[in-house]
């Protein structure tokens, strides 16, 4: 299951039909780090250190600082959303934590080049108005939903929130890696909501485990522009999907997931490599195509270490797989070198789906190296 949100500004949805301003600086620009500022819970001191930080709000430090600066945010608890709407850095100290409850998000960036590091960052809410993000790369402008490019979200710790935990919104030349995401409704979302492309975005390293409410990775077309040409690589995402108190009826969800269901644009081009997938309420990869004639061309699974998957069943598969892909129309999937283990099925297909390289993947304890059905029956 693919948890989807919308931003709705002055009651109108904003997502598959609206193109959201994006507003960027040059990477010079950008590389002229100017000014340190800092945050502590005590605040108002000489500015120096985190023994005598200036600010105790960090959205105040935010905005205080110059484009090119950078923003400290020493250890203690701040009960608030950031949105950061210039080029700068936000590096959190140990135990600096942003508490977004109640708030839509926890950091946001309708800047380009922004670097979002070191924070851990819980609790935000989702609502009809609200994406319930930990991180995302864009947030509320003066006139609705901004996204931001060539955005760097390094070292955090994403928990508890409803929404994503890092939302890699509307983005492209954006880089998340060596993050932790548990307990969110997904892991870490890559889409085109705001009717720009989500591409070339580079997703590694990360920890995606135990999101209950849908998926670990998330790869999916919502507004017609497309997303293509990201990279994930390294990441562990294991036992999402599964359902807890915090999500009711969560219910299923990959490890990795590339999905749409639209009349156009598409999922193409990319490269899921080296990753670990294990114990998902879907399969460890699962690829869902919905609509026919949307382009999933040129996607590469490789190398990835699969485990027991499918604990809450797909369409037409009732056992456990380690990938399912499921299309609507013809589709081919480059299958290379995956290490497959502990199920079922090895790999399971629905629909007219060829899967170059499938031959090259390694099977232990998998009664079945292929299952397959000639329709894929599931609906979105």
């Amino acid at each position: 299951m693919v948890v989807r949100h919308r931003l709705i500004t002055g009651g109108t949805a904003i997502g598959a039909t609206v193109a959201a301003l994006c507003i960027g600086v040059s990477s010079a620009s950008a590389a002229t780090a100017s000014a340190r500022l800092y945050v502590s819970p005590s605040g108002g001191g000489a500015g120096t250190s985190c023994a005598d930080a200036g600010f105790s709000s960090i959205q105040a430090a935010v905005d205080a600082a110059p484009a090119g600066g950078t923003v400290i945010v020493c250890k203690g608890t701040y009960k608030e959303s950031v949105t950061v709407s210039k080029s700068m850095t936000l590096a959190g100290r140990p135990g600096a934590v942003i508490d977004a409850t109640g708030q839509p998000y926890g950091v946001g960036m309708t800047a380009s080049y922004v670097t979002v590091s070191g924070l851990t960052v819980k609790n935000a809410a989702a609502s009809d108005s609200a994406p319930g993000d930990g991180i995302i790369t864009a947030g509320f402008g003066a006139s609705g939903p901004v996204s931001g490019n060539h955005e760097t979200i390094r070292g955090n710790r994403v928990i508890g929130n409803q929404g994503s935990g890092i939302d890699v919104e509307t983005t492209s030349y954006t880089r998340v890696y060596d993050n932790v995401s548990k307990n969110n409704g997904i892991g870490i979302n890559v889409v085109d909501d705001f009717g720009k492309p989500a591409s070339h975005n580079r997703i590694i390293g990360n920890v995606a485990n135990r999101n209950p409410g849908g998926c670990g990775i998330v790869l999916a077309e919502h507004s017609g522009a497309g997303v293509f040409r990201n990279v994930v690589r390294g990441n562990i995402a294991d036992r999402n999907g599964l359902g807890t108190p915090s999500a009711p009826k969560a219910s299923s969800g990959s490890g990795l997931i590339i999905a749409g269901g639209g009349g156009k644009g598409g999922v193409y081009r990319n490269v899921v490599e080296y990753n670990e997938f294990r114990q998902n309420g879907h399969g460890g990869i699962a690829i869902h195509v919905h609509s026919k004639g949307m382009n999933f061309s040129g996607n590469r699974l490789i190398g990835n270490v699969i485990g027991t998957n499918n604990l809450r069943t797909d369409a037409g598969d009732l056992k456990h797989t380690g990938i399912y892909i499921g299309s609507a129309s013809k589709l081919s999937v480059i299958v290379l070198r995956n290490v497959i283990t502990h199920n079922f099925y090895g790999v399971f297909t629905a629909g007219p789906v060829r899967l170059p390289g499938a031959s090259t993947n390694v099977y232990s304890d998998v009664a079945h190296h292929r299952g397959a059905i000639k329709v894929f029956p599931a609906t979105e």
